[in-house]
This record gives structure tokens, C-alpha cells and sequence, in this order.
């Protein structure tokens, strides 16, 4: 690829591409793709959604950059507007913005130790959150991500994550909360539990409603905090505006990021505002989180969600998806268009 781009940067096909328009994609040699990818699941508008472009283009020439904690600005205040009449809870939220989905994640785990005053933390086996340090050793895999960087911040655990498409059910993953409560946790610090609707690089794995049902018990029982990462499976990618929805509870937190600004580096936490608003003036924030530029694209994404429904667009292409990629006819699918 280059000599100057570090060897520890896998990369999954061999092409370098040149430019997209929606759902297509052309390499440097002229060749054009269906991107099933999406930029890994950033690209719910597709590619160069004229929409999002001319919002960028609007407000690069008014201000590129603010630090929001330095002196606020207005692309900010209006997008995390938005956001939070955009997430269907019951509760007043409140919010804050990051620069990935990774910083979101690493930012919810300072909220809750700030909250509850305890550091342990329930995620799941398959579960991905991140590659900082912190959201490391929520994996739920250890290569290659774990591998060759020593001790990972905890103390994190894990458990098996129950869906039909895995064969481990509700009955499974709750005996072993109960074994790990009882041989390696008190439960009495654990701060809280992470988990991914559907998790994404998981296998698409698809939660249990009723296992979520009993953990959302759980937690209010035991004042645990509950974080779905909706990261990948957010904004109407499951068919819903978020997937903890079909699940029929409402999380604590919510960590958002990929397609919330139409390709550009934009992600955020939110939540219940009594939640978020407990650590001291200047506990969150950063350089770069919440920069006019990604915001203005944030806000013309989520116009577009609000008013085309994309939920309904994504049930619509449900059906005619899963039998074109049944196992009798996966065959004759190609993994890219020579046109």
C-alpha cells in the first residue's frame, strides 16, 4: 500500500478507491462497486448525500473550527437539539458530543464511574466497542485487537451474548450473571453493563428482547447503569431509528457515532441528564468534539432521517435482501459489479 502507512493497519480489499455516489464506489483504475460496506455502517445516506455535501460547503465558509469549551457555538447547540428529540426515550436528555464512536464509548465509562462511584463493567463475548485503551477490554474477542498491549484498563466482564442466531439463550446468558455474581464480582460494584443491540462485528447478532427485558430489571434493582451502543446499529439501520427499541426498554446511555453525519468524524453520548450533567464543570469535552463542520453535517443527516422515514425505506428492502442472499442463491451473487 505505502511505506509511510503503518503494517499494523489491516485492510479487508485490495483497492485503493477514488471517489462514491451513493451506493457505488470506483477505484483508482476506473472500476465501479456496490458497496455493501458502507464505510463500515457510516454511510446510511449513502456516499456524497448532496444534502449533507452542500451543508459542509455552507458551513466551511462561516467557521471550521471552535473548541465548544472554550466559547460555544451555534452548530453545536442546534444539532444536539435535534439529536435528542431524534432518540425515541421517555426521559429529558442529555448530551455530548465526541469526535468517534470510540471517545463516546470511553466518555459514557467516565460518566458512570463519576455517578456511581464504582469501576467494573458487564460487556459481552463478540461485542466490539472500540480500539482505545479503554474500549479494548470491552471486546468480546481478544485478536487482534488485545493482542501485545499488556494489562487493559478494568476490571471488565463478560458474558455470553444470547440471540437465535447464536444458539445461546435468555436461560444461558442469566446463569451466567448469576455464576459470575457469585464467584467473581459482587454486584455491588459494577458500575455498569454494555451491550450492542445488534452487534456488528459480532456476527449481526440480534439481542433477545426478553433477555434485555430481564437485564433493563436488573439494573434497576441493583442501581447498574445500562449503555446500548447503537454505534452501528443506530439510525435506521435495523429498521428502526434505533435498534434498543424492538427490544422494548430504553437504556441509560446511549452511545451513537458512524452514520450520524454522513461520513464525516462526529459521535456522542447521550442519556439521562441526571446522568450526564454529575461530573464537575469541565469533566467532559475536548479540542475537536463537536466541531461546527461536523455538526452542520449531523444536522442535514438527521433532517433527512426525521422526514424520508428511512426506517420504512430499510423494512421495504428487508424481504426482497434475505431471499437474494438465502444460502441456495448466495452463489450467484457477485462481490463487487465490473461495469
Amino acid at each position: 500500500m505505502s511505506e509511510h502507512i503503518s503494517e499494523s493497519i489491516s485492510f479487508v480489499h485490495n483497492m485503493t478507491l477514488s471517489h462514491g455516489r451513493n451506493a457505488e464506489v470506483w477505484d483508482t483504475t476506473g472500476k465501479r462497486y456496490i458497496d455493501f460496506v458502507g464505510g463500515i455502517g457510516v454511510l446510511n445516506l449513502g456516499h456524497c448525500n448532496p444534502q449533507v455535501v452542500r451543508a459542509i460547503q455552507d458551513q466551511a465558509a462561516k467557521l471550521t473550527h471552535y473548541c465548544f469549551n472554550a466559547t460555544p457555538h451555534d452548530p453545536y447547540i442546534q444539532f444536539m437539539r435535534q439529536l435528542t428529540e431524534f432518540v425515541p426515550v421517555n426521559y429529558p436528555l442529555s448530551g455530548m458530543l465526541t469526535n468517534s464512536g470510540a471517545e463516546a464509548a470511553e466518555n459514557a465509562l467516565k460518566i458512570v464511574r463519576g455517578t456511581t462511584g464504582r469501576t467494573a463493567v458487564i460487556a459481552f463475548d463478540g461485542g466490539f466497542h472500540g480500539r482505545t485503551l479503554s474500549t479494548l477490554n470491552l471486546n468480546g474477542k481478544v485478536a487482534p485487537y488485545k493482542q501485545k498491549v499488556g494489562v487493559l484498563p478494568g476490571p471488565v466482564f463478560h458474558i455470553p451474548f444470547p440471540s437465535k442466531d447464536n444458539g445461546v439463550t435468555t436461560e444461558q446468558a442469566l446463569m451466567a450473571m448469576d455464576r459470575l455474581f457469585s464467584v467473581e464480582i459482587d454486584v455491588n460494584d459494577v458500575a455498569c453493563f454494555i451491550f450492542e443491540p445488534v452487534q456488528g462485528e459480532g456476527g449481526f447478532l440480534a439481542m433477545e428482547a426478553d433477555f434485555a427485558q430481564a437485564l433493563r430489571t436488573f439494573c434497576d434493582e441493583h442501581g447498574i447503569v445500562l449503555i446500548a451502543d447503537e454505534i452501528q446499529s443506530g439510525f435506521g439501520r435495523t429498521g428502526q431509528r434505533f435498534a434498543f427499541s424492538r427490544l422494548g426498554i430504553e437504556p441509560d446511555l446511549i452511545l451513537l457515532g458512524k452514520s450520524i453525519a454522513g461520513g464525516i468524524p462526529l459521535g456522542a453520548v447521550v442519556g439521562r441528564k441526571a446522568l450526564i450533567d454529575n461530573l464537575p464543570k469541565g469533566g467532559l469535552g475536548g479540542t475537536y468534539s463537536g466541531n461546527p463542520i461536523g455538526c452542520a453535517a449531523g444536522l442535514a443527516s438527521l433532517a433527512q432521517m426525521t422526514d424520508a422515514d428511512l426506517s420504512v425505506g430499510a423494512n421495504n428492502r428487508k424481504a426482497p435482501l434475505l431471499r437474494a442472499t438465502t444460502p441456495g442463491r448466495r452463489a450467484n451473487c457477485r462481490p463487487a459489479s465490473a461495469g
